[in-house]
């Protein structure tokens, strides 16, 4: 009787035991989630910070190659990347000429159509996009052949209708009807609103670009912008551009709007791209507006 008096408290004062450890061990794991997370936290921060140095000091290359005299910079604002290999870190560079850019508010419907004939789509497709660009930027309610006007933006079930005015940005292609958030990944970066000419700087216009040009195909293109580049490096002429045709070039000294793109990456994870629009006058750059990018310039190869 006595021995099985003995052996309750024992039992009991086990599993008091038992419980204790389970609990400690609970506050361990909990403690160790807890370390693990704040540390992602602070290599996050670390990355984040790691990158958007990065980022800044290649639109400071940027800004410095575009202050060297147009004969001796060393990069061409065509729109091409160009990689700097920091550490483990890779920062991508692009410098756009707006002159070798369609110009949302002076293009015709030809540069237009030919734009979105790069990315595939069809012929009804591009005829009501590039009739809903010129609705949205004429003064009329007067409705294109495939445009749209504002009943048309109603019945689709949007608050709002065309501007019927000049566009104030090239974001602000995103809202006319039709317009797919990937058309416009697709097309955003030929682009431009500082190109008042219904016409294109072949020596700075991007490949997208010269492949919208009427008539123009893809291995003649590869070669002229080839031929460019190697020019432009070997301060040698620009290449011939008859190649193109004549009425859509714009000839003479590059303008002096000029945007700049730099992308930070770490890992193929983390990422940092900055924008920024200047004027750049004889070597004399204005900033007039840098933001982060919220639409990546480069992308991995099929993205």
């Amino acid at each position: 009787m006595r021995s099985r008096m003995n052996t309750r408290p024992r039992g009991i004062a086990l599993v008091s035991v038992l419980w204790v450890l389970i609990l400690l061990t609970l506050l361990a794991t909990g403690l160790s989630l807890n370390s693990r997370s704040q540390a992602q936290q602070s290599s996050n921060i670390t990355h984040a910070a790691q990158l958007r140095h990065a980022a800044d000091a290649g639109m400071h290359l940027a800004l410095l190659a575009l202050a060297q005299p147009q004969d001796r910079q060393p990069w061409l604002a065509d729109g091409s990347p160009h990689l700097i290999q920091l550490d483990d870190m890779e920062i991508r560079v692009a410098i756009f000429n707006e002159s070798g850019r369609i110009d949302l508010n002076a293009a015709g419907p030809e540069l237009l159509d030919g734009l979105l004939a790069t990315i595939g789509l069809d012929d009804g497709q591009r005829a009501r996009l590039v009739d809903a660009i010129m609705d949205w930027r004429d003064g009329d309610d007067l409705r294109r052949l495939h445009g749209a006007e504002v009943d048309d933006y109603i019945a689709a079930g949007l608050d709002y209708g065309p501007a019927n005015a000049s566009f104030e940005s090239v974001e602000e292609v995103q809202r006319v009807l039709g317009m797919t958030p990937d058309i416009y990944r697709r097309i955003r970066h030929s682009l431009t609103i500082h190109n008042p000419r219904n016409s294109i700087n072949p020596l700075y216009a991007p490949r997208q670009v010269l492949l919208a040009l009427p008539g123009t195909d893809e291995a003649p293109v590869d070669q002229f912008i080839e031929d460019r580049r190697r020019s432009h490096e070997n301060g040698q002429p620009p290449p011939a551009t008859s190649m193109f045709p004549r009425p859509f070039l714009s000839g003479g000294a590059p303008g002096v709007n000029y945007t700049i793109h730099t992308e930070a990456r770490m890992n193929t994870v983390y990422r940092y791209h900055l924008t920024a629009s200047l004027l750049n006058r004889r070597g004399q750059a204005v900033v007039e507006r840098i933001s982060q990018e919220s639409v990546p310039l480069f992308t991995e190869p099929g993205g």
